[in-house]
C-alpha cells in the first residue's frame, strides 16, 4: 500500500524538526513503507533548511511550497492531487504541531488492510490551560462517538486516495477538513471510519490567549468559506451558540430571576464539566485546577461560531 504523509506547515520549524524526527522513528520503515510530503505555506523562517537537512537521510522527505498561497485549504487540495498523480494509495494527514508515536503510521495502515477508508488515531493535547481548555475539539472524535461516522480532524486523519475521484477538499483558509466532511455527507458518499487506538499523536496548542483568539478567528472565517463554497449550512455551529446563548441569558436573568437564572446558568457549567471528565484521558498531564478551562474554552468557541454563521451571507463564493 503505497502511503503519503502530508505535513502541512507554516513558519514552525523547530515544531517541523519535531515532527519530522518523530516519523524517522517509525515501528515501520521510513521511505520503505511510508514517503513525506512538507507542503509549505510560504515560511520565513528556516523550514525548508530543517526539512532538506532530514532529506539528505531520508529521500523520501520532500518540500513543496504550495502554489496558490491563502491558507490550509490550499495547501491540502495541492498535497492531494499531488498524491493522485503520484498514484499513491493512501494519505495520512498532519502538520508541524505533531509529534507522532512509534506506532503511529503502522496502527493507521493496520487499519486501512482492515477495509477502513477513513482512519483517526488517539490525541494527546499538550501545552497548560489552553490543552485543558480545547482537549475536547481535537478529541471530538473519541469524545461524542457518533461524530465519528461524521467527521474526523485533520490534522490526525488518514484517508484512502479513491476518495479524492469522487469529491476534492474545498479550500478556505482553515476548517477544509469539516468542510470536506460535510461534503462527502451531502454527496451520500458513505465510508468506513476507524480510529487506531494504538496510533498516538501529540499536540501542542498555542500557549498565549492572542494566539487562541487568532486561530479561532481564522477557523469561523474557514468554516463560512468553505460552506460557502460547497452549499451547507453548518448546522454544528448553531448547537455551539446554543451554548453562548444559555450563558447570557443565565447572567441576564440573575439580578432579576435569580434561581432561573443560576439554573439556565447550570446546564452549561455541567456541561463544561462533563467534558473535563472525559477529555482528561487526552491531556498529557491533566490538572484539577483546570476544571473550568473547558468553560473557557466553550465560550471562545462559541463566539467564533457565532461569528461563522453572522459572516455566511457576506462570504463571496470562490
Amino acid at each position: 500500500m503505497k502511503t503519503l504523509v502530508v505535513i502541512l506547515n507554516k513558519d514552525n520549524a523547530e515544531g517541523l524538526r519535531k515532527t519530522l524526527e518523530s516519523l524517522t522513528r517509525q515501528t515501520i520503515p521510513i521511505c520503505e513503507e511510508f514517503d513525506v510530503l512538507v507542503m509549505d505555506g510560504g515560511s520565513k523562517d528556516h523550514s525548508k533548511e530543517v526539512t532538506l537537512s532530514f532529506s539528505e537521510n531520508y529521500p523520501c522527505i520532500k518540500f513543496r511550497i504550495q502554489k496558490t498561497p491563502g491558507g490550509t485549504g490550499y495547501a491540502r487540495l495541492e498535497a492531494l492531487l499531488y498524491a493522485l498523480e503520484n498514484e499513491y494509495d493512501v494519505v495520512i494527514w498532519g502538520d508541524s504541531e505533531n509529534v507522532y508515536s512509534s506506532k503511529y503510521i503502522e496502527g493507521f495502515l493496520k487499519s486501512f488492510n482492515n477495509g477502513c477508508d477513513v482512519v483517526g488515531g488517539v490525541p494527546i493535547v499538550t501545552n497548560g490551560f489552553w490543552s485543558h481548555a480545547f482537549a475536547w475539539y481535537h478529541s471530538i472524535h473519541l469524545v461524542f462517538p457518533w461524530i465519528k461516522e461524521r467527521h474526523i480532524p485533520g490534522n490526525n486523519r488518514g484517508e484512502r486516495t479513491s476518495i479524492y475521484h469522487k469529491a476534492l477538499y474545498p479550500v478556505s483558509r482553515r476548517a477544509e477538513d469539516y468542510g470536506y466532511s460535510l461534503l462527502l455527507l451531502k454527496k451520500g458518499i458513505k465510508l468506513k471510519h476507524c480510529i487506531s487506538k494504538e496510533s498516538y499523536v501529540y499536540v501542542s496548542l498555542p500557549k498565549k490567549l492572542t494566539e487562541i483568539i487568532r486561530w479561532q478567528d481564522q477557523r469561523s472565517r474557514g468554516v463560512a468559506e468553505v460552506c460557502k463554497d460547497i452549499g451547507v449550512f453548518p448546522i454544528d455551529s448553531v448547537l455551539w451558540v446554543i451554548f453562548l446563548g444559555l450563558v447570557v441569558l443565565g447572567l441576564l436573568l440573575v439580578p432579576f430571576y435569580w434561581e432561573i437564572g443560576l439554573t439556565i446558568l447550570s446546564l452549561p457549567i455541567l456541561f463544561s464539566l462533563a467534558l473535563f471528565i472525559v477529555s482528561r484521558k487526552y491531556i498529557l498531564e491533566p490538572k484539577i485546577r483546570y476544571i473550568l478551562a473547558p468553560f473557557i474554552g466553550l465560550l471562545i468557541h462559541s463566539y467564533y461560531c457565532l461569528k461563522t454563521i453572522i459572516l455566511l451571507p457576506f462570504i463571496r463564493r470562490k
